[in-house]
């Protein structure tokens, strides 16, 4: 079961803007000793090389992101990438709206804790954005990680 309050989303409009939010994410997180996990809908390897090409801080690191599945996710390995699954673990889960949800489904099956992002490819969303993020605590986008009420206040 994934970790409630750390229950992320985060908006894309394309697989270089998915990458450009989740570099600088996904290298704090390592650097605090967290392992992250990932379910790509698509292939995101070659975008991601482009992307840590053009920042020297994360090209200098690269090592630390080569480390990660830029894959398209095989459905029938989700049960590996849970081998060795601490608590404080991030799940990163990015695709259409039908892919994170399927995914969410099989891996709350799971008995682990985690803290769950799911990003969404925002040109394939058809319910209004407000609504989706009230099923969340926090939003992920270039500016980092914000309380959703911090971020959209009413």
């Amino acid at each position: 079961m994934y970790n409630l309050e750390n229950k992320i989303c985060s908006f894309n409009v394309n697989e270089y803007h998915l990458v450009t939010i989740l570099i600088p994410y996904i290298y704090e997180t390592i650097n605090e000793g967290k392992k992250v996990i990932t379910f790509f809908e698509k292939d995101l390897n070659e975008v991601c090389e482009k992307v840590l090409n053009t920042n020297s801080l994360f090209w200098k690191n690269k090592n630390i992101f080569k480390e990660l599945e830029w894959g398209k996710v095989e459905t029938n390995k989700l049960s590996e990438k849970f081998v060795d699954a601490n608590e404080s673990d991030i799940v990163i889960i990015a695709g259409k709206e039908e892919f994170i949800e399927k995914i969410n489904a099989l891996i709350l099956n799971f008995h682990t804790n985690f803290t769950l992002v799911n990003c969404f490819e925002i040109n394939e969303f058809n319910e209004n954005l407000e609504m989706k993020m009230k099923n969340y605590s926090k939003i992920l986008n270039t500016k980092g990680i914000k309380e959703i009420k911090e971020a959209y206040l009413v």
